[in-house]
């Protein structure tokens, strides 16, 4: 397994990890997209970039590193500026080197999204992260992103009441 190179990340003290997760820069922060293999991953980056402007930093596999700026993102060299289009093939796209990640979105069945989001972090290098679960091929989840930006900034409402 190769490491991302030095110019993408700062790495501190502990090596990177490689994470199976796609993963878009939108209004300047990183949004990681989890879940099983069909679950939504390249499909929903692919409806945020063409929807809310975002740009992408990884399909299917990324790095995640502390640095300065919290927990960094950069995609995996093999794949860099490539993403899968289901029923076509790859496309090259615009892409990131590198962004903070500001909420992680765990895809999950429709069944298992809660009505309201319930607290929950993301972990890694001692660093937490909010998570939301939502499924990818819900029409409002994009919004559900973009939105969730900017009201988790300083974490979950106890109420579910965010403003906006």
């Amino acid at each position: 397994m190769t490491q991302p190179s030095d110019k993408w990340v700062h790495q501190g003290d502990a090596p990177p990890v490689l994470y199976h997760a796609s993963a878009v820069a939108l209004n300047g922060c990183g949004v990681m997209l989890c879940g099983a293999s069909g679950s939504g991953k390249s499909s929903l980056a692919l409806k945020l970039m063409h929807m809310h402007k975002a740009t992408l930093i990884a399909d299917d596999r990324l790095w995640i590193a502390r640095g300065d700026a919290g927990l960094i993102l950069t995609p995996h060299e093999e794949l860099v500026g490539l993403i899968e289009l289901r029923g076509l093939g790859l496309l090259r796209m615009p892409f990131e080197t590198q962004k903070p990640l500001a909420l992680v979105v765990d895809l999950v069945a429709r069944r298992d999204v809660p009505r309201l989001a319930e607290a929950d972090y993301f972990t890694a290098f001692e660093l937490r992260v909010p998570k939301l679960s939502l499924h990818a091929h819900d029409t409002t989840t994009p919004l559900a992103i973009v939105h969730a930006l900017a009201a988790l900034k300083d974490g979950f409402a106890a109420d579910a009441i965010y403003p906006l």
